[in-house]
């Protein structure tokens, strides 16, 4: 069976109703979905009536659904559905779907779809065409929960101890549980979950025709429906269990909860607190809800979700945030004089925030007389100092070097380029320095192809000027990692609180810096690190194993720096980027001796390649 991807599976997680599911019941269903690419303007088909071509789900692009009058509906994007029945107002029975992006989507067949219904009555009730059933389905999944008595526990499938390990392995399968309680005389007697099928079966040998009662867990931990969610949690955690039993008042077995679901059921869902900010009244509101974030990611991390993904996560409660400041500006002074593009910078622009980050932004202006440009600066000054503020607000605190839309980083497309082309053409190492950020570009709001446009212009001329290149490659050598003679680990010193290995400037940013400069080579596009060293090495600007063991590296690392801004953040401290390494265990202390080894490597072949 082949192995379902962890973006895949991450990304079902964030999407409502399949959040609320197990984690084994999400991974089943990421099994079971079908690729589609589809052009900007192409008819993703007739949904008339829905329900009956199984379920759509946007990853990548936008969608617009439409009457049979060719009128707009409704817009989708990332992270929502369409083809099921969907409640508009006024009342429509059937809609059509166009792509007005391109796009990404994943569907599950009609017989797919049904059986998922079948097992899963949440997703069935959120897909229905009630109001009522969606706004239950989302009331439960915003309330704060408390006990597991509150939680909508699945009647549990359960054998007896006599019932062969097949006959129990299938029945697992039928019903898509990842676990199984066993019963005798109405009794909890044990216990076995998919990873006893293949410890204790499948790698032992063990004839599947043997009683059950061979390979389970006999007289299992279990927990009351009465019980604290965090307190489940934390017994999970204390005996290293990922299914706890929940027996009710009368003594019986209610059901089964995994450490995904309480985990889920503790914070608020990535996509509906975007969701929330997109709807938020005003900029006080937008902050009050942007704070929630890094407690939320904090909670990710703890679930030890994907480093990669929940960078991209903040990065886009970041631009959910961004977007709302727009547009409540927009509806205070009225429309834009002229069209813009809202650019974001750095970290924002690679989708690679942590569970703290500063501002980094400007503000593309499109081309205009002089004597507008003069009669519109108002507006757009305005504009940018909303956004700026309210961002700060929100957590974003002001970038320290001022590379911000309300500082002097708001210009015509024109004086952009101009800006660029001076640091290319005549490059010195201050303004290498200054300018590297801004090679990591992206348009988070208002006119993104003059962004794609100014972004292709400036990173041709940056392939094409080999001594501009050579200068940013000597400035990435200044964040060297922190490996001293024997490899020992060289921590910071000078300033406040200074004693740790910084894991953002001697680790992170040697990466970031390490892709930059290969990624121009050749005018790659993309800025998300991950994806700049995976179009390097197609492009054979390096190997695809230094490709790969970077990609590792800036895993790890990543990984360790967000455990510990979790944590300081548990512990009520500021996040920071400062990491005690005898705080590691031994075996963490060698993984990340060999992530900055990689780095060293890499950092010594770019000095090699450009004679440094």
């Amino acid at each position: 069976m082949n192995r379902v991807p962890t973006d895949l599976t991450d990304f079902l997680h964030t999407v409502t109703p399949f959040s609320e599911l197990s984690e084994a019941a999400v991974e089943r269903i990421a099994g079971q979905l079908q690729i589609r690419y589809s052009s900007e303007g192409e008819s993703l088909g007739r949904f008339e009536p829905p329900g009956q071509d199984g379920l759509f789900i946007i990853r990548k692009g936008a969608v617009e659904l439409l009457d049979s009058d060719q009128q707009r509906l409704e817009r989708r994007s990332e992270g929502e559905l369409f083809g099921h029945r969907i409640n508009f107002d006024p009342a429509v029975e059937g809609y059509q779907v166009r792509a007005i992006e391109d796009c990404l989507i994943w569907s599950l067949s009609a017989d797919r779809l049904e059986t998922i219904l079948k097992h899963h009555p949440a997703v069935a009730e959120f897909l229905s065409a009630s109001h009522g059933g969606r706004l239950r389905s989302e009331a439960f999944a915003r309330r704060s929960l408390e006990t597991l008595g509150e939680l909508p526990l699945r009647r549990p499938v359960t054998a007896g101890p006599d019932d062969s390990i097949v006959e129990c392995a299938r029945a697992m399968a039928r019903e898509q549980v990842s676990c199984m309680p066993i019963v005798s005389d109405q009794g909890l007697v044990g216990i076995i979950t998919d990873r006893d099928l293949r410890a204790r079966v499948i790698a032992a040998g063990l004839d599947p025709n043997s009683d059950v009662s061979r390979i389970m867990t006999g007289e299992p931990a279990t927990v009351t429906t009465r019980a604290r969610i965090d307190h489940a949690l934390v017994e999970m955690m204390r005996l290293g269990i990922h299914h706890l039993p929940v027996i009710n008042e009368a003594g019986k077995l209610a059901g089964v909860v995994s450490s995904g679901d309480l985990m889920r059921s503790q914070s608020p869902h990535p996509l509906r607190l975007v969701r929330d900010i997109q709807r938020a009244s005003g900029p006080g509101q937008v902050a009050e809800l942007a704070r929630k974030g890094p407690a939320l990611l904090a909670g990710l991390v703890r679930a030890d979700g994907d480093v990669s993904q929940i960078g991209r996560i903040a990065g886009r409660i970041t631009d959910a945030c961004t977007r709302r400041l727009l547009a409540l500006a927009e509806d205070q002074w009225g429309p834009p004089p002229r069209p813009y593009a809202w650019l974001a910078f750095g970290s924002q622009a690679r989708l690679e925030q942590g569970l703290i980050s500063d501002q980094d932004n400007g503000l593309l202006l499109a081309d205009a007389p002089e004597d507008q440009h003069r009669q519109h600066s108002t507006y757009f000054e305005r504009l940018a100092n909303y956004v700026c503020d309210g961002l700060n607000d929100c957590g974003y605190i002001f970038c320290p070097g001022g590379v911000m839309a309300k500082g002097e980083w708001r210009m015509s497309y024109t004086d952009w380029r101009r800006r660029f082309e001076g640091w290319i053409r005549e490059p010195e190492p201050k303004s290498v320095m200054q300018s590297s950020i801004f090679f990591d570009l992206r348009a988070v709001a208002g006119d993104r192809e003059m962004a794609r446009r100014l972004h292709a212009d400036v990173l041709q001329k940056a392939r094409d000027s080999e001594i501009f290149r050579r200068f940013l490659a000597a400035e990435s050598m200044t964040h060297k990692p922190p490996l001293g003679l024997f490899r020992q680990f060289v921590q910071e010193r000078g300033g406040e609180q200074s004693h740790g290995l910084n894991l953002k400037k001697r680790g992170v940013i040697p990466i970031v810096d390490l892709a930059r400069v290969r990624a121009l080579e050749g005018a790659v596009g993309v800025v998300h690190t991950e994806e700049r060293l995976q179009a390097t090495a197609q492009a054979r600007l390096i190997t695809e194993r230094d490709a790969d063991d970077l990609i590792h590296a800036l895993r790890f690392i990543g990984n360790i720096r967000l455990k510990h801004q979790a944590r300081q953040l548990e512990a009520g401290e500021t996040p920071d980027h400062l990491v005690d390494p005898s705080e590691l265990s031994g075996l963490h202390r060698r993984y990340l001796r060999s992530a900055f080894g990689i780095v060293d490597s890499a950092q010594k072949a770019l000095a090699q390649r450009y004679l440094l």
